[in-house]
C-alpha cells in the first residue's frame, strides 16, 4: 500500500469496522489456534486464557498464603486504651521562689502489642521491640500548682493556641538484661518522639509495662526535659522586676493504665 494512500477502513463505519475486525479475527483462526488469537487480541487490562492457565493458579495459592499470614499477623496483636481516671502524668520544675509542678488524669492513646507482651520480654533473648503506641493528652487539662494564673502562663509558651495537644509515639523498646522471663513486669529503654508546642525531639527513658490483670497492662516511665529543647522559654514573671525565674529543667513522670479493647 502507498504510505499517502487513505486507510481501507477510514471511511467505514464504527459497525462495519467492528465487522471487519471480526472477519479478521475468523480469517486469522484458520492459521493459528484460538489461544493465540486471543493473546494478540485481548487488551492489555485482562490474563489471556493461555496465560491464565499457566499463572492463574499458582499467583492465587500466593495471594491467599500473603492474606492469612497478614490476617494471623493481625489477629496476633491486641489493641489497648487506656482506663479513664486510671491513669495520671505529673511535670515537676523550679524557680527561684518554689518548686512548682504541673499534673493531669486525662492520657490519651492507644497500645498496639503482641498478645505475650510483656510475658515474653524475658532475659534469654533481649531483642528490639517495635509497637504501636501512640499517646495524647489535651495541654488544657495540666493544672498546676500555682492556680489558673500560672496555668495561664503555662498555656501561653506552650503556644496553646496552636498547638492543643503534647504528643509522644514509641519508636522501639529494647528490653532490659534483667527482666526475668515470663514476668508479670518487665522494664525497658523507651526510644520515643515527643512533640511539645509544636517541636519534635527523640530521647530515651526507662519504662515498666506489667500485667495489672489479666487484660490491663500499666505503664510506668520517667524522663528529664529542658524547656528550651522544644522553643520554650522558661517564664519570667513581670510581677517579680526580673527576680522570679523559672528553671529551664523539668522532670517528667507518668503512669498510664491501659486495657484491651473489646472486640
Amino acid at each position: 500500500m502507498d504510505a499517502k494512500s487513505p486507510s481501507r477502513n477510514s471511511g467505514l463505519s464504527w459497525r462495519e469496522k467492528a465487522s471487519s475486525s471480526m472477519t479478521s479475527r475468523r480469517e486469522l483462526g484458520s492459521e493459528f489456534p484460538l489461544d493465540a488469537i486471543q493473546a494478540v487480541v485481548c487488551n492489555a487490562g485482562m490474563f489471556t486464557k493461555s496465560l491464565s492457565r499457566k499463572m492463574t493458579r499458582p499467583f492465587v495459592i500466593a495471594a491467599a498464603a500473603w492474606l492469612a499470614g497478614s490476617c494471623l499477623l493481625a489477629a496476633d496483636a491486641v489493641r489497648y486504651t487506656p482506663v479513664p481516671n486510671s491513669s495520671k502524668l505529673r511535670m515537676e520544675g523550679t524557680s527561684t521562689i518554689h518548686d512548682w509542678h504541673a499534673e493531669t488524669d486525662v492520657i490519651g492513646g492507644y497500645m498496639e502489642l503482641e498478645a505475650t507482651f510483656p510475658d515474653g520480654a524475658g532475659s534469654s533473648a533481649p531483642t528490639t521491640v517495635k509497637p504501636k503506641v501512640e499517646v495524647k493528652i489535651p495541654v488544657r487539662t495540666l493544672k498546676t500548682s500555682g492556680g489558673k494564673r500560672m496555668d495561664a502562663v503555662m498555656q501561653d509558651h506552650m503556644k496553646f493556641d496552636q498547638y492543643k495537644m503534647l504528643e509522644y509515639r514509641v519508636l522501639e523498646l529494647v528490653p532490659k538484661s534483667g527482666n526475668a522471663s515470663g514476668g508479670a513486669a518487665a522494664q525497658f529503654d523507651a526510644k520515643g518522639a515527643l512533640t511539645v508546642a509544636g517541636m519534635t525531639k527523640t530521647n530515651t527513658m526507662a519504662v515498666t509495662i506489667e500485667r495489672a490483670d489479666k487484660n490491663k497492662l500499666k505503664v510506668t516511665g520517667s524522663t528529664a526535659l529542658k524547656m528550651t529543647d522544644f522553643g520554650i522559654s522558661p517564664p519570667a514573671p513581670d510581677i517579680g522586676l526580673g527576680l522570679i525565674k523559672t528553671g529551664d529543667d523539668v522532670k517528667l513522670t507518668f503512669e498510664w493504665v491501659t486495657e484491651q479493647k473489646a472486640p
